[in-house]
């Protein structure tokens, strides 16, 4: 037993050093031109189904058809997706087709993966290609759109691809605002008929460029904003916030909010409560406050109260005096942030600078 074991060593140690001089002699091939050995991409591919599979099992899925999910995520797929993996009638772009592994046609694999394996995949990447993970870890609510989006891909046509990703062109916009913001927010600022997004027109410029520059320096939170806002020079980051905050914010629809809801927000944030301190709201958020804070009045009550949600959970970030939100958001529940938030949506705004 003895020798067996003697020669085993022998025989690991002299693979050892086989191994050693093939690695420091450099002849093994890295090159992607030349693919991987069917052997190689088998396993590779074994091995990333069962991981995948393994570590996305008890993943909680939303409903995945609520409004809005799936025009934000044929949104965030146009602008950071179609890059790699192509879009309907251009399956294979030419560069990331050269890559080993070549980045695959999405609706050709996505009828093998459950919505929460898409989610695993889009939130941590895969090891050994070119799958990034999502830009940020605090944002698990921008990858379930997405992943809604991704679910009904396969069965997308061309004409229902660019129905989801067309938007109106202003010849007057700026060219980053065309080629980076209308497919969620439109070139009117108005957004796309999403509550999930904010509505851009009128927002205060000053708090629109501090916005993307934090964005793009990662201090505010977004998977889907960080990678746009990081590839704008500061003269694109400074047109695009002129433009927005130029034009004209127009009336929507409120009849889906709550009357009894409007008039409970109402009265938390104008009663002078020390212990629940959010009566200070339109000190800070009127239209005619500081340049750097956001004007709530008329934004979509879903938009904040996810953002009070991410606030509670310390998943938002921001830009300068962000931070100041987490005692007032830590402060109220979730029934008095939708509350909250149904009242600001409710608000009309006008050229006095008083909220309706």
């Amino acid at each position: 037993m003895k020798d067996f074991l003697k020669k085993l060593a022998l025989l690991g140690l002299v693979l050892a050093v086989i191994g050693l001089l093939v690695l420091v002699s450099g002849i093994v091939p890295v090159k992607a031109s030349s693919g991987h050995w069917p052997i190689t991409r088998w396993i590779l591919g074994f091995a990333s189904d069962r991981s995948v599979a393994f570590h996305s099992n008890g993943t909680e899925v939303p409903p995945l058809d609520d409004p809005g999910m799936l025009t934000l995520g044929a949104g965030i797929y146009q602008s950071n997706c179609k890059w790699c993996h192509g879009r309907p009638g251009l399956p294979s772009p030419p560069v990331p087709a050269a890559m080993t592994p070549a980045p695959p046609y999405l609706p050709d694999v996505l009828h093998e993966l459950e919505p929460s394996e898409m989610f695993y995949i889009v939130k941590h990447g895969i090891k050994f290609t070119g799958m990034p993970a999502w830009p940020t870890r605090q944002r698990d609510d921008e990858i379930w759109p997405l992943v809604a989006f991704l679910k009904q891909f396969s069965e997308m046509s061309v004409a229902e691809y660019q129905d989801l990703v067309h938007v109106e062109e202003n010849a007057d916009a700026p060219e980053i605002v065309t080629e980076a913001c209308t497919v969620c927010h439109a070139a009117d600022g108005m957004g796309r008929g999403n509550a999930r997004v904010p509505i851009l027109a009128g927002q205060n410029e000053v708090y629109l460029q501090e916005s993307l520059q934090a964005f793009a320096e990662g201090d505010r939170h977004s998977g889907v904003m960080e990678p746009i806002s990081a590839r704008l020079s500061q003269p694109e980051i400074v047109a695009a916030a002129k433009w927005y905050a130029g034009q004209e914010l127009t009336p929507t629809d409120r009849s889906d909010l709550d009357d009894e809801a409007i008039r409970a927000g109402r009265d938390l944030i104008s009663q002078q409560d020390d212990t629940l301190k959010v009566a200070a709201c339109s000190e800070c958020h009127g239209e005619w406050n500081d340049p750097s804070y956001p004007v709530l009045a008329g934004q979509p009550a879903e938009f904040l109260n996810r953002q009070l949600t991410l606030f509670r959970k310390r998943s938002r970030g921001g830009a300068g005096n962000g931070n100041l939100m987490h005692k007032i958001a830590d402060a109220i529940d979730e029934e008095q942030s939708q509350q909250i938030a149904s009242y600001f949506a409710s608000l009309a705004r006008n050229p006095t600078g008083e909220d309706e």
